[in-house]
């Protein structure tokens, strides 16, 4: 008897009913969320290089996959630091081009290049291009990235 409840415990733990989240229709409105989320948090963190902003657009637990590498809000405060020390920095100027936002569940996953621009007064002095996804989730504080995924792509 306990061998015929261990082998059902295992079986029906093997046919579990989990579901993948279905698409849903996505709003305008909710569009213009994904779109402002992504578009701020370029603009303020990593062209502003302000680290008083990350919560503004990340969540606690945030992390990005950074061509190959994992990085946290903190990780992302060092660097941060490390760039505003640096003399005469470039600024940072961010394009992005939406591939697909879709809603799935209570979340949005946006995909897209991002293309940046380096200048140095009124030269340009670097291009970059990555190609790049999010998850953003609504926390009680509004919408926020939970996570990122973003690999270089060929310059254009």
């Amino acid at each position: 008897m306990k061998n015929a409840f261990l082998i059902l415990l295992v079986f029906s733990s093997c046919n579990s009913s989990t579901k993948a989240p279905v698409q849903q229709a996505i709003q305008d409105s909710e569009i213009k969320i994904a779109k402002d989320l992504i578009q701020g948090a370029f603009d303020d963190l990593w062209g502003g290089v302000d680290s008083t902003k990350i919560l503004d657009y990340h969540t606690d637990d945030f992390i990005i996959l950074e061509h190959g590498d994992v990085w946290d809000n903190d990780r992302i405060k060092q660097y941060m630091r490390r760039q505003l020390a640096r003399e005469n920095r470039a600024k940072r100027h961010n394009r992005m081009e939406y591939i697909s936002i879709d809603k799935y569940g209570e979340s949005m996953q946006i995909a897209y290049y991002n293309y940046a621009k380096f200048t140095q007064g009124d030269s340009i002095v670097g291009n970059a291009r990555w190609l790049e996804s999010a998850l953003a989730v609504p926390t009680e504080n509004g919408w926020r990235l939970k996570m990122m995924h973003s690999t270089r792509a060929n310059k254009n």
